[in-house]
């Protein structure tokens, strides 16, 4: 286990990203985003012995993001989700006002795709570098550059469509 400055370090690093890529998956709900993320970090506590490589930590807490929030949303399928909800995004407040309408927006065209291509999306929005992206979802690396090609024009087509 980790120490507690190890944890607090790790937990303020990661924390906003892991909140994000739950939002994402939460559909508007922020108490689901914020349980979700909770609970990321209470695996990273408990499971933190078993990360192999000290380098990959950034992949091994994306897994269980991504784990985590797949979990919650199988056992919750039943619950209906309105589907004109957006998850609440968070902006700097030095992003514009255009920044910000083309990133809601962004996140809108998400809700329509398949949950691979999403994840995907969330991952490369975040910044991650794609070997480390290829590690997440479980890809080679060909295989990620034939995916990010094909979500992004995925994507830009929903993003050309007047309803999103």
């Amino acid at each position: 286990m980790p120490g507690q400055l190890e944890f607090e370090k790790i937990y303020s690093e990661f924390y906003p990203k892991v909140f994000r890529l739950c939002a994402a998956h939460a559909s508007g709900r922020d108490e689901w985003a914020k349980d979700a993320a909770q609970e990321v970090f209470i695996c990273v506590w408990n499971k933190f012995d078993t990360l192999k490589d000290p380098k990959a930590i950034s992949a091994w807490i994306y897994r269980i993001a991504f784990n985590t929030c797949m979990k919650r949303l199988k056992d919750k399928r039943k619950q209906a989700i309105p589907a004109d909800t957006l998850p609440e995004i968070s902006y700097s407040p030095e992003e514009s006002k255009d920044a910000q309408e083309m990133l809601a927006k962004v996140y809108r065209a998400l809700d329509y795709m398949k949950l691979e291509e999403k994840n995907l999306m969330l991952l490369l929005l975040e910044g991650i570098e794609n070997e480390e992206v290829a590690e997440i979802l479980g890809l080679s690396r060909a295989n990620l550059r034939v995916r990010i090609h094909r979500t992004r024009d995925k994507l830009k087509k929903l993003l050309e469509n007047e309803r999103v």
